[in-house]
């Protein structure tokens, strides 16, 4: 996973900001997992679990902020709008992540950020954004395999279907995990290109 710092200009910025969206989440999901054999009690496992949820509430803010900049980088004055209210909508969704009794509860309180992105994919669509060829696709599959894994990590698929067959292996866990690994990966086959279109595109006089 690169990024071309060099080439990426004053949006050199949005590089770092999509690095720690591709990172974080990795990390403190591994932190979670190594210490789940902890016997400190439900207090410790709250912890454990709000850092692995800090780590998908970045990567649901941070790596949607370089799309929204490339999608409205020739709307000078829309472009700062869109992305101080998606901060705003991702803070109330992380907290309500955080905060959710469930698992479902917490898949739905990512809800709103996807729906803000698939907005924001729908002006790239018809023509009111910009952006990279072929990066619009990378985000679709992105928020598609997010959604997937979300979905199979809440309905408890396949292990539902065979109780004991996938404690060890192909669980809906590891599952979710996997397509997660994809879903970061999309992202950042989108943002890079992305990032470099935005970098040297001369937008249209007004």
């Amino acid at each position: 996973m690169t990024m071309p710092w060099s080439q990426l200009g004053k949006d050199s910025w949005l590089g770092g900001t999509h690095c720690v969206a591709c990172l974080v989440p990795p990390a403190a999901s591994v932190l979670y997992h190594l210490f789940m054999c902890h016997q400190g009690g439900s207090s410790v496992y709250a912890r454990l679990l709000a850092l692995d949820m800090c780590g998908v509430c970045l990567v649901n803010t941070l790596g949607a902020l370089p799309i929204i900049h490339c999608t409205l980088v020739c709307r000078p004055w829309l472009r700062p709008a869109a992305l101080v209210g998606y901060t705003l909508l991702s803070a109330i969704a992380g907290w309500r992540a955080l905060t959710a009794p469930s698992t479902s509860a917490r898949l739905r309180a990512f809800g709103w950020q996807a729906g803000a992105r698939l907005l924001v994919f729908g002006a790239r669509a018809v023509g009111l954004g910009s952006g990279a060829p072929g990066s619009l696709r990378c985000y679709l599959r992105m928020d598609a395999l997010a959604l997937l894994g979300g979905l199979v990590n809440v309905a408890r698929l396949p292990e539902r279907w065979g109780p004991g067959r996938f404690d060890y292996w192909g669980n809906s866990h590891q599952i979710m995990h996997l397509l997660s690994v994809g879903s970061i990966l999309q992202l950042h086959a989108g943002v890079v290109p992305d990032l470099l279109w935005a970098a040297h595109h001369a937008c249209p006089p007004d």
